[in-house]
């Protein structure tokens, strides 16, 4: 696959459910790291809360999309 051909995949965002969003948040929630912790698992359930950020992030931006389409 050439550089260009991945550049347009990226650039074309999926439609995001409402159900993934709630399920991904309430499975990923975000809470503030335990002293027991790792660093490792930090920086892990860290990684997993950042995807979860951006499939509400851009959920919001395709609701706000249509909302703004209707008008």
């Amino acid at each position: 696959m050439e550089d260009s051909e991945i550049g347009r995949l990226l650039e074309r965002k999926p439609d995001i459910s409402k159900e993934i969003v709630d399920w991904l948040d309430r499975s990923f929630p975000l809470v503030s790291p335990k002293l027991d912790e790792t660093e490792r698992e930090i920086f892990f359930r860290a990684g997993q809360r950042t995807v979860v950020a951006l499939l509400i992030s851009l959920f919001n931006e395709q609701n706000k999309t249509i909302l703004s389409n209707e008008d």
